[in-house]
């Protein structure tokens, strides 16, 4: 029954976003290989937090789309997910989801010993980790664009053109901690519903995960613009910012444009499989720590 679940919720999703042109061809392909690793999953909490990443993102990524053009023509180009941009923000959550189904899938919580419940809250405290920074990530990045005011550098704290990787303002740094409170609040959801009993016992400790989704996102998102603002070119073409999103030919743009931060050693992609992958350790390493 699990297996119909999660190739119709994982059909109805790609082919919805293929329909409203939220990700290419390549793009709902990843996603499949994503949306069926996850929705597999026999503990809600994995699908729940995917599903709310992703409607949560495409909406986000969407929004005020012209006016974020005018920053950046690479908005257009970003508003439809590939593959890259997809396994980059999902590839690591599907391992982990994969290797909570190897380790605990039609198990009973009440059946595990301790150091399976620890192992079990460590894969959980990674996931939303993982989710925390991409939602964070992404909705600081479109929101934030949109700021009034021009964000600063967080490595230099001096004003930057919007766009520019790794600049921060109050509205993207607000925007992703909402982002990470908002995949937080849905592992608390759903993993009320589901282990409610559980939790009334005391078989499972509660856990704040929207407290955690939202400092981990927070931090996550933080990383991302210092990896952003080092090692992550940022130009001006025209006085307007340019970056990988809108210049794949990054040989041509270093000879028609002005470098104003970063060195060119990751594009947007990797520096967000970067972010991702350090946050995800670093949630589970604080749950090791604590529990």
């Amino acid at each position: 029954m699990r297996v119909f679940f999660a190739i119709g919720l994982t059909s109805f999703l790609c082919f919805g976003s293929l329909k409203k042109k939220s990700l290419s061809t390549s793009g709902a392909l990843a996603a499949g290989f994503v949306g069926l690793s996850t929705a597999s999953n026999d503990n809600l909490l994995f699908t729940v937090v995917l599903v709310v990443f992703f409607v949560t993102s495409s909406f986000w990524t969407k929004y005020q789309k012209k006016a974020k053009m005018k920053i950046d023509p690479g908005f257009a180009q970003a508003s439809q997910r590939d593959w890259k941009q997809v396994l980059s923000n999902g590839f690591v959550g599907s391992v982990i989801s994969l290797v909570y189904q190897y380790y605990f899938d039609g198990r009973d919580v009440a059946e595990l010993s301790l150091a399976e419940r620890r192992f079990m809250t460590l894969l959980i405290w990674a996931y939303i980790g993982f989710y925390g920074c991409c939602a964070a990530d992404t909705w600081a990045s479109e929101l934030g664009a949109l700021s009034s005011n021009w964000p600063i550098l967080i490595t230099t704290f001096k004003p930057v053109p919007p766009g520019t990787n790794g600049g921060v303002s109050k509205l993207g740094l607000l925007a992703s901690f909402a982002g990470g409170a908002a995949v937080g609040l849905a592992a608390d959801v759903a993993m009320w519903v589901q282990y409610f009993p559980e939790y009334r016992s005391g078989t499972l400790p509660r856990i704040p995960y929207n407290l955690i989704g939202s400092l981990f996102g927070t931090l996550g998102s933080l990383i991302d613009s210092l990896l952003g603002a080092t090692i992550q070119a940022s130009y001006l073409v025209d006085n307007k910012i340019a970056t990988d999103h809108s210049h794949t030919d990054r040989t041509k743009l270093k000879k028609d444009a002005r470098l104003i931060a970063g060195i060119d050693v990751l594009d947007n992609n990797q520096v967000n499989v970067v972010a991702s992958v350090l946050t995800t350790i670093i949630a589970a390493s604080i749950q090791k720590m604590l529990f």
